[in-house]
């Protein structure tokens, strides 16, 4: 019984993964193919943010560069329960949230919207289980004695 709660709390936990994955694509493919901005000419009214005004545009290319690869590599990690993984994810999410405070404004569209408050609920309940819900004994960091 308890082996099979065990297991069904990791396909969640997996699941809650690929959901995150799935979001995250549909987030940044449905805004380049239907470019609202060009249509509705609002680019010209947006705050760049700190970022691209102070360090000429270049980090934002590298920073969005670091971020996909860290956030690729993490979601890898947790997805297998490497213990690991979970500390990768937090300092991905942390860093997000401060790039996201410097990075000026966003536009969220009616329908992308909901969509972003999923993936950042999705995020959230990657984080509690991790550390404080059913899963974190899978990520937990084992000693070995020899």
């Amino acid at each position: 019984m308890n082996n099979e709660k065990v297991e069904t709390n990791k396909i969640f936990f997996r699941r809650i993964i690929l959901l995150m994955v799935f979001i995250v694509i549909l987030t940044g493919f449905i805004p380049s193919v239907f470019d609202f901005e060009k249509y509705y000419g609002i680019s010209r009214f947006i705050n760049p943010g700190y970022t691209s005004v102070l360090l000429k545009g270049k980090f934002e290319l590298y920073s969005t560069i670091f971020m996909s690869f860290f956030s690729l590599i993490s979601l890898i990690l947790i997805y297998f329960f490497i213990p690991i993984g979970k500390y990768f994810f937090l300092i991905y999410f942390c860093t997000n949230i401060f790039l996201i405070m410097l990075g000026g404004d966003i536009i969220n569209y009616g329908f992308l919207y909901p969509l972003e408050w999923l993936k950042n609920v999705t995020e959230a309940l990657l984080l509690y289980q991790m550390f404080i819900g059913a899963n974190k004994e899978n990520f937990r960091i084992r000693k070995f004695k020899s």
